[in-house]
């Protein structure tokens, strides 16, 4: 049975090197690419491929974000995480927002083929590096509490991963299709919530939260 996969990855060495593999393995099927976590949404949702293998640090829309929302979007798309973050917590929101697999890109090669074909047959993979790590968070994950970024709605996670990214409040309009008066009204929200004062503030609180790269 062919397997339909898109691929997002905002590197594209990596991105291409990702599909060759994938090309090489009977009835796989790379049916689209794209660089940013929105261009992943439309695609999804253009195609609704059976697996979406997504990076978690990408522009304008992170992996953890893009997860949530295509559960909406295609609820049938299983999606896979890259990732070079090992920790409980970051695995934890991986989960909650809908990942049925997770791969460490260090072992990204070896560990993808399989971690799709598992997803395929509705069941969930997680590189050997993360599997304490990603039982620890099944199971406890939502019991320990509120993380700061679950205490954001959708669109503040949304507009402080732009904001950190530099964007200013026209430009965050435009991209997510909103007013600029509406834009600043969401991050006086977020700077309360998460008790920042400064757009200097909101920028450590992304990176805390992984909603950005520091490369």
């Amino acid at each position: 049975m062919r397997t339909t996969i898109v691929l997002a990855d905002d590197h594209e060495l990596v991105r291409e090197s990702i599909a060759s593999l994938l090309r090489e393995v009977p009835n796989f099927e790379v049916v689209g690419q794209c660089t940013n976590g929105r261009q992943l949404l439309a695609l999804v949702e253009s195609i609704r491929p059976d697996v979406a293998v997504v990076d978690v640090s990408m522009p304008e829309l992170n992996g953890i974000e893009a997860a949530r929302q295509l559960r909406e979007i295609s609820p049938r798309t299983r999606v896979i995480a890259l990732s070079a973050y090992t920790d409980e917590a970051y695995i934890r929101d991986m989960i909650d927002a809908g990942v049925v697999a997770y791969i460490i890109k260090s072992g990204a090669a070896k560990d993808l083929i399989q971690a799709i074909r598992t997803a395929s047959r509705g069941r969930v993979y997680f590189s050997q590096e993360i599997m304490g790590g990603a039982h620890q968070a099944g199971a406890y994950g939502r019991a320990t509490g509120e993380s700061a970024v679950r205490i954001l709605s959708q669109r503040e996670r949304e507009i402080l991963q732009l904001v950190a990214e530099g964007k200013s409040s026209k430009e965050i309009a435009d991209i997510l299709g909103i007013g600029e008066t509406t834009v600043k009204t969401h991050r006086n929200n977020i700077m309360g919530k998460l008790n920042v004062r400064d757009i200097a503030g909101l920028t450590r609180q992304a990176v805390k939260l992984k909603l950005v790269r520091i490369d």
